[in-house]
This record gives structure tokens, sequence and C-alpha cells, in this order.
């Protein structure tokens, strides 16, 4: 099945575009790009910052994220992400492994583009766990 994402890059570089082959046990994913098609890339997980299943490309620069629990519906450890780059998510864990490269989280607004991310740990600077 193919899923739309957009892969948010270590470096600070953004890819868009379609993967049918991530893993999270894999070195790597192949995405085809969004613009136009063309030749896949191969996407070394070890570079990534997360990756995000996106509803659409676009999304809504003047939408923010609402940054609170109490009315959050969604099954999951409760938990505040900070990444390296200082950017702050709210959401849920989905269970997984400490010693996984990597995790999926829900962001807590449904309205949210984003409709689950891939999240490299190396790739944060703090997890907050929210009872």
């Amino acid at each position: 099945m193919e899923n739309k994402v957009v892969v948010h890059m270590k470096d600070g570089k953004i890819h868009k575009g379609v993967t049918q082959d991530f893993l999270a046990s894999r070195e790597a994913l192949h995405l085809l790009p969004a613009e136009g098609g063309g030749v896949p890339m191969r996407i070394r997980l070890e570079e990534m910052k997360a990756l995000f299943y996106v509803k659409d490309y676009m999304g809504n620069r003047d939408f923010v994220a609402r940054r609170q629990f109490a009315e959050a519906k969604k099954a999951g450890r409760r938990a505040i992400l900070t990444f390296t780059d200082g950017e702050t998510m709210w959401g849920t864990l989905a269970d997984s492994e400490e010693k996984a490269a990597g995790f999926f989280f829900f962001p807590v607004d449904e309205e949210d583009n984003n409709i689950r991310i891939f999240v490299m740990r190396s790739s944060l600077k703090e997890m907050r766990l929210v009872p």
C-alpha cells in the first residue's frame, strides 16, 4: 500500500512523496517524489529526524496544534517530544521496544495534517511522559 509521507531529515532537508517499503527494522526506505514522479530516492533511516504520514502535502502553515491531553481520545502513553532542532509535539506513543531506533507517535490534535509519525530516537532531545 502506498503511503503519502513527508520525510524530515536531521540536516533540515524535507522530502515529499510516497513509499511502499518502510519497515522500522530496515536500514532504508524508498521514496517516490511527489512532484512529477521520477526516480525513487533511497533514504537511510539513521539520517531521518522523522517520517510523517500525512493527509496531504500542502498542510496548513497557519494551523496551531492543540497542546492539551484532556480532550485527547487516542489510546497510548501520553508524551511531549522535543526534537534536537527545538520542535515540540504533543501526542501518544505506540508500544515499542526501548532499544528500537524509532517508534510511532500519534498527534493529540485530530485536525493535524499528520496522521502518524515515525520518530527516530536519535533526533530527540527529550521525551517527557505525561500521566
